[in-house]
């Protein structure tokens, strides 16, 4: 149970200094901008990562943490290479 909430507790951590850096730096991440779950996998795997972090979003929002964050760390390695 203890490992559960610290992994909780790095994942907020995690999004929130995420969404600091992303306001920082002016990118936006407002729901899915009218494209489907499906049109924005299909972005995200094609390398987009403003296609991924909306997904990180939506999953989050709907307290899908593990798919969340799975999308989250793809999304910061697509921005770090671009």
């Amino acid at each position: 149970m203890k490992t559960i909430l610290k992994l909780k507790a790095k994942l907020i951590l995690f999004s929130a200094v995420f969404a600091v850096g992303l306001a920082v730096t002016g990118c936006s991440t407002t729901g899915t901008g009218g494209k489907s779950v499906e049109e924005l996998t299909a972005a995200a795997n094609s390398g987009d990562p403003n296609a991924s972090l909306k997904l990180a979003d939506h999953y989050y929002k709907q307290k899908q943490y593990k798919e969340a964050e799975q999308w989250y760390k793809k999304s910061a390695e697509q921005f770090k290479s671009k």
